[in-house]
C-alpha cells in the first residue's frame, strides 16, 4: 500500500459541490418563531378540549395531540442546532478539499481476495492480500462496495472523505471474483476469533488465515 497526494477527480469534485448545496439548504432553519407560536397555541387549545370534553376517547387523542405539541416545541431547538451543525462541519469540510483541490489516498494492488458474506446484518467483510504475508479487512455494512469492488487495483479514501460522501474506496480497474467464504463459517470464525476493524491490517499469510473458516 502506498499513500499519495493527488488532485481531485471530475466527479469527486462535483460530489463536493452537491454536498456543499446539501449542507447549505440544511443550514437554513424551516421554521420560524411564528411556527413555534402556532403550535404553542395550539397545544393550548388542545388541552382546553381535553380537559372539557367528558369522553374518554376523545380525551385521550386531544391530549396526545396537546402532549406532542409541546414536546415538539422543547425537542424541536435542539434537533435544529444539531443539524445546523453538522451541515456546518459538513459544509466546511466539503469547502477545503475544494479549495485545495487535492485528496490522499492510499493506493492498493491486490494480490487475492476473499468475500466473508454476511449472515445476521453485520455486513461482507472483505479480506485482501495486498503484499504476501499481509492482509486488509473492509467491512461492507451498506453494500455500497458491491458495485465496483474487489478488483485488482483501488484507493483507500481518508476518514473524512468517507464520513463526508459515504465512499470508503475509488476502484481503478474492473471488477474481479472474489474468494467466497459461506456466511454460516464466517459466523463461526467471528465468534471465535473476534471481528477485525473496518480498514485494518494483519500480518497473517492468506492461505493461513482462509483455513481459520473451514
Amino acid at each position: 500500500m502506498e499513500e499519495i497526494n493527488r488532485p481531485l477527480l471530475a466527479d469527486e469534485i462535483r460530489l463536493l459541490n452537491k454536498l456543499k448545496r446539501s449542507a447549505m439548504k440544511q443550514r437554513v432553519s424551516r421554521f420560524t418563531v411564528s411556527d413555534f407560536i402556532f403550535i404553542f397555541l395550539t397545544g393550548l387549545a388542545f388541552t382546553e378540549m381535553a380537559i372539557r370534553i367528558d369522553v374518554r376517547i376523545a380525551t385521550w387523542v386531544f391530549g396526545t395531540v396537546a402532549f406532542m405539541c409541546f414536546a415538539f416545541i422543547l425537542l424541536a431547538p435542539y434537533e435544529m442546532y444539531r443539524i445546523r451543525r453538522r451541515s456546518k462541519k459538513r459544509w466546511a469540510l466539503a469547502n477545503r478539499m475544494l479549495m485545495e483541490n487535492g485528496i490522499r489516498v492510499t493506493r492498493v494492488n491486490v494480490l487475492q481476495v476473499a468475500l466473508a458474506k454476511e449472515y445476521e446484518e453485520e455486513g461482507d467483510l472483505f479480506i485482501v492480500e495486498y503484499k504476501a504475508g499481509e492482509v486488509l479487512y473492509l467491512w461492507d455494512h451498506d453494500h455500497q462496495l458491491k458495485k465496483r469492488f474487489p478488483c485488482q487495483q483501488f484507493e483507500l479514501y481518508t476518514p473524512d472523505f468517507t464520513y463526508l460522501t459515504g465512499r470508503p474506496v475509488h476502484a481503478l480497474s474492473a471488477k474481479i471474483q472474489p474468494r467466497e467464504i459461506d456466511a454460516r463459517a464466517k459466523w463461526k470464525y467471528l465468534k471465535k476469533y473476534g471481528g477485525p476493524q473496518h480498514m485494518t491490517t494483519e500480518q497473517i499469510e492468506f492461505e493461513e488465515l482462509m483455513e481459520r473458516f473451514n
